[in-house]
């Protein structure tokens, strides 16, 4: 029965990954299939009782989570819960922490770990709730493709910006970070991470995902460009499934498979846990993730963001050369950020720019979304810049 669930497990994955790149390079949105999947899972847990359950497990890190004023809220398909929170100073461009929990655990506890961290740096913090609350099994938790699109299109709500993200997992939220981060690779429109740490949770070669990867599903460098670090504690209890012997190999795994290791944190005196009880091993992933955002912003050509000014000559120009989809011309310009945008009420349609990826999008009058692509030879050729 094993054999047959991890066969099943396996071609789906590998569809849903099909499908995920498809929509991607359409730039539709995923919400639709993550409803179906969402489907798939087990059906005995619901967001509320979750919840509850999650207090009476760790009232005190619940507690304090929720007094930081997390954002709690219940996934799609009733099942389970996301946390956000964010600092009063925060922006889409500042930072985001993404992580998982490990297993029998949950998300308030993870986020009450991370969030003094996230605090003192000033990132943002989500947390996903993706453990059913009872069981062992695979089917007890979500799957890699749908922890990542829950987790994707709370990150596009947000409007986070695109390689901004540090996504860690720890223990087996650490052993399904392979397949996570395999899955925002793969996605080109949207590609979150710009860090990924695997703490105290190896790449099992007989997890399904893992060998959809080393068999080339993903391509033969599916982390290529992504920067990684790691943790391993030498008192683990599991050396060959989470500590040092475990995590080194699957170093050698993700480089051989195009990723740059940044990091590896080898605690003498760590055990399965050590990464969160030793603040020092935390700090260092937090300063290297803080130079990864620094070097995103000095790699980032300032002609990146469209100004105000900018986006309403092209609406102007773009209004004056195709007045049949963009009528009556010279609507209020309007703006919800990062986007410009004009609504025309005669054709029933609208025209936007997003100020960070420069892209351009024709809403039609059957009010289907169109990504025209990007707009920098469009701000040259209509003069705007």
């Amino acid at each position: 029965m094993l054999d047959i669930h991890c066969s099943n497990m396996e071609r789906e994955f590998g569809q849903l990954r099909s499908r995920l790149m498809a929509l991607d390079r359409c730039g539709i949105t995923v919400s639709g299939i993550a409803i179906a999947l969402f489907a798939i899972g087990s059906a005995y847990a619901d967001s509320s009782s979750l919840q509850a359950q999650a207090k009476a497990a760790d009232a005190t890190r619940y507690s304090f989570i929720v007094g930081k004023g997390a954002e709690i809220k219940a996934t799609g398909d009733n099942m389970a819960f996301t946390l956000w929170w964010q600092p009063s100073t925060w922006s889409p461009a500042s930072g985001v922490i993404v992580a998982l929990h490990g297993h029998d655990s949950y998300a308030t506890t993870e986020a009450a770990l991370w969030q003094p961290y996230a605090e003192k740096y000033g990132f943002a913090l989500l947390t996903l709730q993706w453990w059913f609350g009872a069981g062992e099994t695979t089917s007890d938790y979500y799957r890699p493709e749908q922890i990542y699109l829950l987790v994707s299109n709370l990150l596009v709500s947000k409007n986070v910006k695109v390689g901004s993200v540090f996504f860690t997992g720890f223990s087996r939220g650490s052993a399904n970070s392979y397949a996570v981060a395999a899955l925002d690779h793969a996605a080109a429109n949207r590609n979150h991470f710009a860090l990924v740490l695997s703490n105290a949770g190896g790449a099992a070669s007989d997890y399904p995902p893992n060998q959809q990867i080393s068999a080339g599903s993903f391509g033969s460098q599916p982390f290529a460009g992504m920067k990684w670090a790691m943790y391993c504690g030498e008192k683990d209890p599991d050396p060959d499934i989470g500590g040092c012997p475990a995590m080194l190999k699957s170093s050698t795994w993700v480089k051989g498979l195009g990723a740059s290791m940044q990091l590896f944190i080898d605690d003498p005196i760590g055990n399965h846990g050590g990464f969160m009880t030793n603040p020092s091993n935390v700090t260092q992933v937090m300063e290297l993730y803080r130079q990864v955002l620094a070097d995103l912003i000095a790699a980032t050509p300032t002609t990146a963001v469209v100004t105000a000014k900018e986006a309403n000559c092209f609406f102007d120009w773009a209004e004056d050369h195709y007045p049949a989809l963009l009528a009556p011309a010279r609507p209020v310009s309007e703006s919800a950020t990062p986007y410009y945008y004009r609504r025309y009420g005669y054709t029933q349609t609208a025209l936007g720019i997003s100020a960070l990826n420069q892209h351009l999008y024709f809403l039609d009058a059957d009010k289907h979304l169109n990504d025209i692509g990007a707009g920098t030879s469009w701000l040259a050729t209509s003069g705007c810049r």
